[in-house]
């Protein structure tokens, strides 16, 4: 009997053993990819232009990442009321402080580099048309490539919008409206350079010294777009038709974080930006559309004479001089000049009109 028994348990082990020889191994589980968060500094708050743009962005870097690369907004990453903010938050980003940022093109002159400069040739790019085509990377590159030398990369250029003058009281409609008064812009050396060879003190006037300083009439205008216009301290009053400059917003990256990237994330970053460039021109909104919209908020939009657009284009002709003595920059004017020449002109639909119309 016990004999049957170590036989049977025998045969029974010998089973499992069989068994678990036939059994294949079980797979080791693959490792999962480990995401990385990418922070874009920016002045700017959600619900404006630039910040459209980089939810974009941060759209199209997950979708071609897989979800391995994110982008993290740093929305107002310099904090409130800070004088030179949009130079702030491209410090922050040479300084490594912040990955990436947007940082309008207009402020990389105080820093030293001068290669966007011909973008804010006065009156030279006036419209969505011509303001679409110098940002594509034919003419973009080149003056990204301006910024290697301050430690960072820059990927794409994205436009926001035709910019002009606001007035808190009587209309600016010949330099002299401006002689000896003070011009809120943000801080830049070629707009400082148009605003005083129009007879303005331009600042930037961070905080509560712009409402204050409209208050008292010492700040007669502002500069601006119709877009952004109704949140000025006041009801404003702009001319239409005469056009200052555009604003343009550089997508950058710290270089070391860039190059610390795989071959692959860099690829991503670099579809992703231009995909959100392509994205940026779609999405600028009609200047008639934001005109009649600013007139429904409490603007006066009026139209400047053939005689006073002259006279401002004959002030600004001073900043001309200094900014082709650089012969990089002439030559870079003078291909915008004749893309302006080969963009279909459009005739304006921009109507004047007030609040009570």
């Amino acid at each position: 009997m016990r004999s049957s028994t170590r036989a049977a348990v025998g045969l029974g082990f010998a089973a499992i053993l069989a068994g678990a020889a036939c059994t294949p191994p079980t797979a080791s589980p693959q490792p999962i990819a480990q995401s990385r968060t990418l922070r874009v500094a920016t002045d700017d708050e959600p619900g404006r232009p630039a910040a459209g743009q980089i939810e974009e962005f941060a759209r199209q870097v997950k979708e071609l990442s897989g979800g391995t690369l994110l982008i993290e907004p740093a929305w107002k990453a310099v904090g409130e009321d800070k004088d030179d903010w949009d130079q702030a938050v491209a410090r922050g980003v040479m300084a490594g402080d912040f990955d990436m940022g947007l940082v309008p093109a207009r402020a990389w002159d105080t820093e030293g580099v001068n290669s966007f400069a011909a973008l804010h040739a006065p009156f030279l790019v006036t419209s969505n048309g011509l303001l679409a085509k110098v940002v594509e990377p034919s003419v973009a590159d080149e003056m990204l490539s301006g910024l290697d030398k301050l430690g960072v990369s820059g990927l794409a250029l994205f436009p926001e919008s035709t910019r002009t003058l606001f007035a808190f009281g009587n209309p600016v409609l010949k330099p002299a409206d401006l002689a000896g008064k003070t011009v809120r812009a943000p801080r830049s050396d070629t707009t400082y350079a148009l605003l005083t060879a129009l007879g303005a003190m331009p600042d930037d006037l961070a905080g509560e010294v712009f409402p204050d300083g409209v208050a008292t009439g010492q700040v007669v205008a502002a500069e601006s777009s119709f877009s952004a216009a109704s949140g000025l301290p006041g009801p404003t009053t702009a001319a239409a038709n005469l056009v200052l400059f555009p604003k343009v917003s550089s997508l950058i990256a710290n270089s070391k974080v860039f190059q610390d990237l795989s071959e692959a994330q860099r690829q991503q970053l670099t579809e992703a930006a231009a995909a959100t460039r392509a994205w940026a021109v779609q999405a600028m909104t009609s200047v008639a559309d934001d005109a009649a919209e600013f007139c429904r908020n409490g603007g006066t939009v009026i139209m400047a004479t053939e005689a006073e657009v002259a006279a401002f284009k004959d002030a600004g002709a001073a900043v001309y001089s200094k900014l082709e003595a650089d012969p990089v920059t002439k030559a870079r004017i003078t291909e915008i000049r004749d893309l302006a020449a080969a963009t279909e002109s459009v005739p304006s639909e921009i109507q004047p009109c007030s609040p009570e119309q």
